[in-house]
């Protein structure tokens, strides 16, 4: 099987990170594979954080497109696209969810805004929903739970854009809907403000509460003790709900700070799962 470097791991899931323990409490046999598909996205996911010129950024994002084409034809010349290549024919993992992840980073370069809460959950869902449906393909999940999936994986994204709002705002990024914005009547810059504060406190908590209201309907569907298959989906919404707690106990200090779990609550947090899942125990 091609593996990848340390240096390309280690980049991809360091240590102590939400990505290492979410993977390494995922079913063994599918570990390498999940590693490769974190790697690639991180590799998407840095062009427009690295990249200050729009211009390079897409040309870079354009290779990357291109890439996951010569993934699948088994001429990758980049080393996590190697891997993937690997993976993507061991897992059949469909190329147009690859696609729309890449697509949905174009947004990212061109600092688009969304108008409206539906297009604010179209973008997660096509960050996040379709990474989640591919770590869910890599373990054998079966089509029951695709909605389920999606839906936790736009919840993920969600409550990642509270966490990084400061740091977004900073770079000039503003992904809330100006709906949002115009209900709390603020303007992006006025968020960095520490006059307009108790405006900006009342608008994350309408957005902490559009976050648990995505993550209720996500689990409707889901049984009480859920298959093997849903576990690395399944260890992304029990560190996604953890951070989203301490968000919300910390009073939504997103504009000034950027909140994190240490490795020990990220351990604990994604141990606990293993005792709901079937076949774990």
């Amino acid at each position: 099987m091609v593996g990848l470097s340390r240096e390309h791991i280690e980049r991809a899931v360091p240590l102590g990170s939400s990505s290492y323990y979410i993977i390494r409490f995922s079913p063994a046999p599918c570990r390498s594979a999940l590693t490769h598909l974190f790697a690639w996205r991180n590799e998407l996911i840095n062009i427009p954080l690295e990249c200050s010129d729009p211009g390079v950024a897409k040309t870079r994002l354009q290779w990357w497109q291109e890439e996951i084409k010569r993934s699948v034809n088994g001429n990758a010349q980049h080393p996590v696209a190697i891997a993937l290549g690997e993976t993507i024919k061991t897992h059949k993992l469909p190329e147009l969810l690859f696609q729309k992840i890449a697509d949905n980073i174009e947004n990212d370069i061109e600092k688009a805004s969304m108008a409206e809460w539906e297009d604010l959950h179209l973008y997660c869902l096509s960050h996040g929903g379709n990474f989640a449906e591919l770590l869910s393909h890599t373990t054998g999940s079966n089509e029951t739970f695709t909605t389920t999936i999606r839906q936790i994986g736009a919840y993920v994204t969600l409550v990642n854009l509270l966490r990084n709002l400061g740091a977004d705002l900073r770079r000039g990024y503003c992904l809330l809907p100006d709906s949002l914005l115009r209900q709390h009547q603020l303007r992006p810059e006025q968020l960095l403000q520490s006059k307009s504060r108790a405006r900006s406190q009342e608008m994350l908590q309408t957005l902490s509460d559009i976050a648990t209201q995505w993550r209720i309907e996500a689990l409707e569907s889901l049984p009480t003790q859920p298959p093997t298959g849903l576990r690395p989906v399944l260890n992304q919404l029990a560190l996604a709900q953890r951070l989203h707690a301490v968000l919300v106990t910390d009073g939504f200090n997103v504009v000034d700070g950027r909140t994190h779990l240490t490795p020990l609550q990220k351990l604990w947090t994604a141990w606990r799962v293993g005792r709901k899942v079937k076949g774990d125990r």
